[in-house]
């Protein structure tokens, strides 16, 4: 593929090797003093395939082009202001002259991160002069989508006798078809060594030209991958070494003022609790009941996910005569809820109930800049950025308040919607009536700002941990799940019920990959199994309860102390499904997805002795 990307504009030649299009590594200590340390050393080969992230919502755009030269394009995309520079540039138009307008989109997952369809719609507009819609098939996303990459991944890790863990290395390939996406290679190898303290690491990825369709990014991208080696192969040594998983993840925990996989220094580190509390609701330390003519079985993992909180976003608060308020922000809702927490974290700043507060999101022309609705970031860095901009708006209240009431203003409160001086509640002001003087008599409408980008290398992590129990019936290798139990560091829950639907949605996804989704291609890289009538994604009924524990230890990064959640739930699935299946039936499968017939097969050789 791509035999002269060496002269391609943008590409440096020195990088370029075969049909590797992008390396990444990872490393710190000595790998081989740490190997020659360990007292036990493992090597395992892990794989992975392709993923299609299954959004119910196809991709679709309507562009349409007025008289003066001005692109209005309604698309469903997780990059308002991405699509805009994009369109900018490659129609040679001013960003003034391009709007783009996001509705609610039907579920992204990362596949909608990069422009597929915009540009097209927007050059037929353009030429026709007339509103042109494109709306994809089902069988044309399987071409056309941005899966997830598929992956093999060597790893090598060292334990000393009394079960602590001193080396761990990684050879990782991904593979991401005719369109180079280095996204799960820069991610993996920063998430492998999973959430432990390891001395002596090194890990190397690398990613891969194949003659497929190109991959992009899918909830964790790289992490999916990473996870399911590391915590499979964490399991395969406490087995080994006949300690409880448990308590081996519990020793070598990474805990307050550690190091994350990215070699930066964690704070608020909620590892440890996520991992008890997981075990205390699956009821770790008790035998799990038994069916017949089935086999039980148990198992955990744990995942660490850094929260893609760098580059900016912006928020306006702006209030109204009547006391109500407009947040203003440029986030795409995607489906996650964000927008529901957005309204509360204004709503909680400005002492209104939430239902007093309309947002206004997605359009370039009428929202401040945001970068995209991707990586977990949302809920940190909108959310600080909606924090400040309702923090700007009240303290100009606060001060016109105190300007009327010729009142200092540390003898002011604030409740219910109304400021007045501490003991004399009748002397004070509505919202909605300092809103009115604001307008007419007084400084001016009150219009708050607020911005935020948090620079890397950034400490905000989420650690998260989950325990599963599985049923395998050894005459057909199928497995049925019968218990999930997620628990997760949150930092503070700022809608509680929503970071509950996070968790279960990410298990869920978590559960196609795992259990029975792949990409099928024919000899010459086409999709062989195109739609949903062959792809299989879970249903209801592949699904028992999921039951989320939320694990509150707050980081000051984010607003009220809240992290991300959008994607961690997603990462320990597999492996924790794999470690219960092992414990259950005594066979290790290291290659997703895990079918009844691979595990029927394994069955079959350790029976026979191959």
């Amino acid at each position: 593929m791509h035999e002269q990307l060496a002269t391609y504009p943008g590409v440096n030649p020195a990088h370029v090797h075969g049909n590797i299009c992008a390396r990444s590594a990872v490393a710190w200590g000595d790998v081989e003093d740490g190997f020659r340390q360990a007292a036990h050393v493992f090597e395992h080969t892990f794989t992975t395939p392709t993923v299609h992230q299954g959004y119910l919502e196809p991709m679709a755009s309507v562009a349409q082009c007025e008289p003066g030269g001005k692109l209005t394009l309604w698309t469903s995309t997780q990059g308002t202001y991405v699509v805009r520079s994009r369109l900018a540039a490659l129609l040679g138009l001013p960003l003034y002259k391009v709007r783009v307008i996001v509705p609610h989109v039907g579920g992204g997952f990362g596949g909608k991160l990069q422009t597929v369809l915009e540009p097209y719609c927007a050059l037929l507009a353009q030429h026709t002069g007339r509103p042109v819609k494109i709306v994809l098939s089902r069988e044309e996303e399987f071409f056309l989508g941005k899966p997830r990459s598929a992956g093999v991944i060597r790893l090598k890790t060292g334990v000393t006798r009394d079960g602590l863990l001193v080396a761990r290395q990684a050879r990782m390939y991904f593979d991401t078809g005719f369109a180079c996406h280095p996204r799960s290679t820069e991610i993996a190898p920063t998430v492998i060594r999973g959430p432990y303290n390891i001395p002596h690491v090194r890990f190397e990825a690398a990613c891969v030209y194949t003659n497929k369709m190109g991959c992009g990014s899918f909830r964790g991208p790289g992490g999916i991958q990473a996870h399911f080696a590391g915590e499979s192969q964490i399991d395969i040594i406490c087995r080994e070494l006949g300690m409880d998983p448990v308590d081996f993840r519990r020793r070598n925990g990474v805990g307050e003022g550690g190091t994350s996989g990215a070699g930066v220094r964690l704070r608020h580190v909620g590892m440890r609790q996520a991992l008890d509390r997981a075990a205390e609701a699956a009821g770790w330390g008790t035998p799990p009941s038994r069916q017949p003519g089935r086999r039980v079985g148990r198992g955990l993992a744990c995942g660490e996910w850094r929260l893609g909180g760098g580059r900016g976003s912006g928020a306006w608060v702006k209030l109204n005569e009547d006391g109500t308020v407009h947040l203003i922000a440029g986030m795409s809702e995607i489906g996650s809820g964000s927008g529901t927490a957005m309204v509360q974290i204004a709503a909680e700043v400005l002492g209104v109930g939430a239902e007093s507060v309309a947002l206004i999101s997605g359009d370039t022309e009428t929202t401040p800049f945001d970068t995209l609705t991707a990586a977990s970031r949302v809920t940190v860095s909108v959310g600080n950025a909606v924090k400040r901009a309702a923090t700007d708006a009240r303290d100009q209240l606060l001060r016109l308040a105190a300007e009327r009431l010729e009142a200092n203003l540390a003898d002011l409160e604030w409740r219910d919607g109304r400021i007045a001086v501490k003991g004399s509640p009748e002397r004070g002001f509505g919202l909605g009536e300092l809103a009115r003087y604001a307008q007419t008599l007084g400084p001016g409408p009150i219009l708050g700002r607020g911005s935020f980008s948090s620079r890397p290398p950034q400490s905000l992590h989420t650690l998260g941990t989950q325990c599963v129990e599985v049923e395998v019936d050894e005459e057909t290798g199928q497995v049925v799940l019968t218990r999930i139990v997620a628990a997760h560091d949150v930092g503070c829950a700022i809608n509680p019920q929503g970071v509950e639907g996070q968790i279960q949605g990410g298990v869920t996804q978590a559960v196609g990959h795992t259990l029975m989704e792949e990409v099928k291609y024919s000899a010459d890289g086409d999709p062989q199994n195109a739609g949903f009538l062959d792809y299989k994604i879970p249903s209801i009924l592949d699904l028992p309860l999921v039951e989320p524990v939320i694990v509150e230890e707050a980081d000051d990064e984010g607003p009220f102390g809240a992290r991300g959640v959008g994607e961690p739930p997603i990462l320990a699935m597999a492996p924790a499904i794999a470690n219960a299946i092992y414990d259950a039936v005594g066979v290790r499968i290291t290659s997703l997805p895990i079918t009844a017939e691979k595990v029927l097969q394994a069955l079959r050789e350790r029976k026979g002795g191959g």
